[in-house]
Order: structure tokens, then C-alpha cells, then sequence
């Protein structure tokens, strides 16, 4: 079996999507049925993450079963075999997750997520009352014997992700599109890229969001209050397009991802010159796009933070791993330099720091119980970071 994205203009909205599909191509029955009842639910990344868990486990009974079976397995209700796979999955992820010493915990909670979900819709189906109460016997047991019985986690070493002032320097440097140093070759990848990488430093966007963000974005109004013209940028997801040709599509986090950000003027005239210079006319109407015309994707992205990686100065790069234990850079470390920055200028302005917590959930699209506004404010003092801000 296998995951694929079904991407046609022909096709409503709604059947554009990822779908599990078996050996010879034909869609996988109780996925597809999960998938129509539960897929609605879930951003299309999280659906594709969850399908792909699903994948792993249709594949792990073929290979233990010797035949495809699973789908049987569901249909004639044989959930005591079904548990004896799923103790043996959670076997496999566990030995999978102490070789490699990665966290694969949730591939097993999505494929317990879907078990559970098919036992408890077939046991609302059923008119026979003694398969009703065994089919809910049954998923009570899953309950209980599960309820503790969850993969090693790895424990999670909480670190400051700001970057060094020496680091910020340099980027400002490479990305120039009139430095010597710039490592990139045309001039519309050059000016695309530095207005990319002011809006991950500058707004702290996460990386999709770029991506998501439609030709008309940026919007401006006169205030008559203050006597100056007012930019923003509306984080949205692009309502102009109904079909997205990346494989991995861009999307919003969470619903509060949904935000106005205010916009400086430099950075705002940096986006424009780029869309009235060097994007040209383009099929979609997406704001950042590729040299071949399309939509700019999530590959590009790093590539992009990979070349200017690439092209730090020694005495950066050393700089880099004492701080940050790393010798690359991501859209994600400037999100949260911006986050560190954006707090000391809110302490420094005389907000108290509650309020200055609550004042970057909105900014940076945190959702209520997110611990990452204080788990960054404690930087805030960080005198190197603001060093060449300005």
C-alpha cells in the first residue's frame, strides 16, 4: 500500500486530497472509509502523517500475515487477531525507535487512533446486541490495556534557538542581493530570497506560512490618526487557488495561525520591488514562486537556508554550534530570534512581562496553552542579539 496525492482541476475540492490506495492502485476500503469520516478533521500535512502510519501498519500484517489481509480482518470482525497485530506493531515501533533513538510514538498512536475509531463505528452499527456489547468490551480492553502501554519517548532537551548577533550579520550579508557575497546566481532568486528571509526574521513567519501567502497579502491603509500610511500582512491561507500542485502542501498550524501582522515599510517596498521586477507573470497566485513558474515549495525553502548555511564565515559557523549545537540555519531559528527580540523590545517599552507573553501569542500565532512565549522570553536579556538588529 501506499500513500498518494491526488492533485486534478477536474476533481471538486474536496476528492483533492491524499488517499491510501493498495498494491495494484485500488483504494484500501476501512482507510478509505476512515478517511471520508475523519479526514475533514485534520490539516492535509497531519492527514498525510496519519495515512502514511496507517501504511506502515497495512504493510506490517501483509508481512507477518504472508497475504493482504487487514482489511478482512475489520470486515469479519476478527478483533481478537487484530489485537495480536497491534501488540506486535507496537513491538516493531518501539525496537524501530530504540535503534535509530528517535521518538516514533506517534505512528503507533495514529494506527491506534484508527483502530479504535473503526471498532467503535462498527460497534454503533451493529443490530445484534450481544456483538454490540462484545465489539465495546472489546474496545474497552484496548482502552485499558493501552492506557499506559505507550512507546519510549525521548526526553527533549529545552534549548534557546535565538542566533548570534555575529550570525545575524552575516545573513544580512549573504542574502543582499547586491553583496559580492550572495551564493545566489540570478538576480530574481536573489531578491526573492532576502524578502523571504526578512520575513522570517523580521515577522517570525513559520515556514508554510511564506509559502501560503497569496499575490495580494500585503495590504496598506492611510491613518489619519497618525499621519502615515499602515502596512501589514494578512497570514492567511490563499482563497484565490483551489488546486495546490506541491506535493507538500503549505498549511496554517492551527486556526489561530490566522493573523495580521504589522509590516515595516523597507520590508514591505522589498516585496513589492521583487513582485513588480523579478516574479513575473505566473499560472497561480501564490506570492513567492520557483525559476520554473510554480509555487515556491517547502524543498525550496530549505535548499535556500542550506546554500546560505553553506556560506558562512568560519568564526560564524563556530559561533553557531557553541550556541546552538548546530552548523545550519532554518526558517524556524529566525522565528524565534524574532521571538526573543520582540520581547525584550516589549520588557524595554515598560510592559510587564505577562502582557508582553500574551502580546507575542497573537504575533507569532501561539495557541493559549503554548509554553513557547516564555520558554523564549527568558532570553530576552540577551544584549548580543540586539546588537545589529538595527
Amino acid at each position: 500500500m501506499t500513500v498518494k496525492l491526488i492533485r486534478n482541476t477536474q476533481l471538486g475540492l474536496s476528492l483533492n486530497n491524499h488517499i491510501a490506495v493498495g498494491d495494484i492502485g485500488v483504494p484500501r476500503y476501512w482507510v478509505t472509509v476512515w478517511e471520508a469520516l475523519n479526514g475533514h478533521n485534520y490539516r492535509p500535512s497531519t492527514l498525510a502523517k496519519r495515512l502514511s502510519a496507517i501504511d506502515q501498519f497495512y504493510n506490517f500484517t501483509t508481512e507477518l500475515a504472508g497475504s493482504d489481509c487487514l482489511d478482512s480482518i475489520i470486515a469479519n470482525g476478527n478483533f481478537d487477531v487484530l489485537e495480536q497485530y497491534l501488540e506486535a506493531f507496537f513491538i516493531r515501533i518501539r525496537n524501530t525507535s530504540s535503534q535509530t533513538n528517535q521518538n516514533h510514538a506517534n505512528r503507533w498512536l495514529f494506527v491506534l487512533d484508527f483502530t479504535r475509531d473503526l471498532m467503535f463505528r462498527l460497534s454503533g452499527a451493529s443490530t445484534d446486541e450481544g456483538t454490540l456489547l462484545d465489539l465495546r468490551r472489546k474496545i474497552r480492553r484496548l482502552d485499558q490495556l493501552y492506557a499506559s502501554f505507550r512507546p519510549k519517548r525521548q526526553a527533549k532537551q529545552k534549548k534557546i534557538r535565538a542566533l548570534p548577533a555575529s550570525v545575524i550579520e552575516e545573513l544580512y550579508q549573504l542574502t543582499d542581493p547586491t553583496s559580492e557575497k550572495n551564493p545566489f546566481r540570478s538576480e530574481s532568486q536573489r531578491w526573492r530570497n532576502q524578502a523571504l528571509f526578512l520575513l522570517y526574521l523580521h515577522l517570525g513567519l513559520r515556514r508554510a506560512e511564506t509559502l501560503a501567502l497569496a499575490m495580494d497579502a500585503i495590504k496598506s491603509e492611510w491613518d489619519y490618526s497618525s499621519g502615515r500610511k499602515r502596512t501589514w500582512v494578512n497570514v492567511t491561507t490563499n482563497r484565490y487557488s483551489l488546486i495546490d500542485p506541491r506535493l507538500a502542501l503549505p498549511s496554517l498550524k492551527t486556526d489561530l495561525s490566522n493573523r495580521q501582522i504589522p509590516l515595516s515599510q523597507p520590508v514591505a517596498q522589498l516585496v513589492e520591488f521583487y513582485i513588480n521586477n523579478f516574479r513575473g507573470k505566473q499560472s497561480h497566485s501564490y506570492l513567492f514562486a520557483s525559476s520554473q513558474g510554480k509555487p515556491l515549495s517547502v524543498r525550496s525553502i530549505n535548499r535556500i537556508f542550506d546554500v546560505i548555511s553553506e556560506s558562512l564565515s568560519e568564526r560564524a559557523l563556530n559561533e553557531l554550534n557553541n550556541r546552538m549545537h548546530s552548523t545550519k540555519i532554518s526558517p524556524h531559528d529566525c522565528r524565534h530570534t524574532c521571538a526573543v527580540i520582540r520581547m525584550r523590545e516589549l520588557i524595554s517599552d515598560g510592559m510587564d512581562m505577562e502582557l508582553a507573553t500574551q502580546s507575542l501569542r497573537v504575533f507569532f500565532g501561539w495557541s493559549r496553552n503554548s509554553d513557547m512565549p516564555r520558554h523564549y522570553a527568558r532570553a530576552y536579556f540577551e544584549e548580543r542579539l540586539n546588537q545589529v538588529w538595527d
